[in-house]
């Protein structure tokens, strides 16, 4: 059979552009990995809390924007691999112990949440993952004697390895990156694709064999790992935690990140979430108002751009590209193109 000729320049051109791209996110990785050189403890702070919640974003968006599940609970895993790990980290446990499975109870949660919620309609299920993040909450208050109650759990001790300035910071860098990677490839194998089918056809997904109750169950599990390995990384910078984290608000953040940054993109959330917390940081230091300028420019994103800041970005890298393009297509006054 004959390759599709025309389809070649098509193909070459998009590979271009993932290069592109996976070049871009290299250099944005290497430049954090410089943060403890050139930053200030505040500065470093921020932008790990800016790592952290990226990954935290991210993990929302395969389910929100991906998979098609509008949840809001996903604060309650991030919330459980953050207090799974404070509390097996501050009872004994090797650090390594709780690293691993801090994560791994908050997919077990997820999974639970995603058998009793999912097989409601689409806005009782959204209804129903709120409710279970404000149920967290107000569990987690009440176990003052277990959680530290609103007080928290403070004075967390990691391993002398990773608690110095540069070693902290690169260790939840390295981690969050290859989490990161390892959910893009889940996304683009055999399941992301299916997951992918069933958030554009649900009925056609299932016509074709495609168990679509099941599937979102796994995308729940799998999201929810995620979040609750940020919550892990979390701890480790922040060496505490508190109830805030499983408040419903914090629920609500990470979809605004995905959509100030652009759901349609992997690495979307990633941006937003430096747009939000930037806004929250800078913003914050001359009004307490700050939420009401990030709604505003959340609003704006939806009415007038829904593809977020990174499709903004993207489109007008191709407007220059296409315009210089059709400048070297100009034929000069010899009938020769430029």
């Amino acid at each position: 059979m004959q390759p599709d000729v025309q389809a070649i320049p098509h193909t070459l051109s998009r590979r271009k552009r993932n290069i592109g791209a996976v070049a871009i996110w290299v250099g944005v990785l290497i430049v954090l990995a410089l943060g403890p050189f050139v930053l200030s403890q505040s500065s470093q702070f921020l932008a790990l809390t800016m790592v952290v919640y990226a990954l935290f974003a991210i993990s929302t968006n395969f389910l929100v924007g991906f998979s098609g599940v509008l949840s809001f609970g996903q604060a309650v895993f991030f919330g459980w691999g953050a207090y799974a790990a404070a509390l097996l980290w501050t009872h004994g446990f090797p650090f390594w112990i709780g690293f691993i499975v801090a994560p791994v109870m908050a997919a077990v949660v997820a999974g639970l949440v995603a058998i009793l919620s999912l097989r409601t309609s689409t806005l009782y299920f959204a209804l129903l993952t709120l409710g279970f993040s404000q149920l967290a909450y107000e569990i987690c208050n009440a176990l003052y004697h277990f959680t530290g109650g609103e007080t928290g759990i403070p004075g967390i001790n990691i391993p002398n390895a990773i608690s110095g300035t540069v070693t902290n910071f690169e260790f939840v860098l390295i981690v969050a990156a290859v989490v990161t990677v390892l959910l893009y490839w889940v996304r683009r194998s055999s399941f992301g694709l299916a997951l992918q089918a069933i958030k554009e056809n649900r009925t056609r997904a299932e016509a074709v064999g495609i168990h679509v109750y099941w599937h979102h169950v796994l995308a729940f599990v799998i999201a929810g790992f995620v979040a609750g390995m940020a919550g892990v990384l979390y701890v480790v910078f922040q060496q505490q935690v508190t109830p805030g984290i499983l408040d419903w608000t914090t629920s609500g953040e990470p979809v605004l990140m995905a959509v100030l940054g652009g759901m349609g993109l992997y690495l979307g959330p990633a941006i937003g979430s430096f747009i939000y917390l930037f806004l929250e940081q800078v913003i914050g230091t001359f009004t307490t108002q700050w939420p009401l300028l990030v709604g505003a420019v959340t609003l704006l994103l939806v009415l007038v751009y829904p593809k977020g800041f990174g499709g903004g970005v993207i489109d007008f890298i191709q407007w220059i590209r296409r315009r210089s393009q059709s400048r070297r297509e100009i034929p000069d006054g010899k009938g020769r193109t430029a």
